[in-house]
């Protein structure tokens, strides 16, 4: 298959730039085949959808790689972490408080 984004290529994008992706992993002991095995459903699942003449940039590989960190957070992460811009896509610690402070903003339209 000719994907958006390698599946691996986004496994090593994650490791390489996004801020607590690898302290995650090695806290969660997410084996590196689950890793590969989830940017491969994420990479296929976009390409799949993704409409051929449309183009494909680098905030695009940015939300993807939200998408498998999401993902991967969700199996592995028992909500103890999330993504945030901040203003770079990273991963910290879930924060219930910041959670219902941005639920507030979002119903005040703010």
């Amino acid at each position: 298959m000719n994907y958006l984004v390698h599946p691996q290529d986004l496994v090593f994008k994650a490791t390489a730039y996004i801020g607590g992706y690898k302290e995650m992993v090695k806290e969660r002991e997410i084996p590196q085949w689950d890793q590969l095995q989830i940017a491969l459903d994420v990479a296929s699942e976009w390409t799949s959808d993704w409409d051929e003449d449309q183009g494909f940039g680098s905030s695009d590989t940015t939300f993807m790689l939200k998408d498998y960190i999401d993902t991967l957070i969700s199996v592995f992460g028992s909500g103890l972490y999330e993504t945030k811009f901040t203003p770079r896509l990273t991963v910290v610690e879930y924060s219930e408080a910041d959670h219902h402070e941005m639920v507030q903003r979002m119903e005040s339209g703010i």
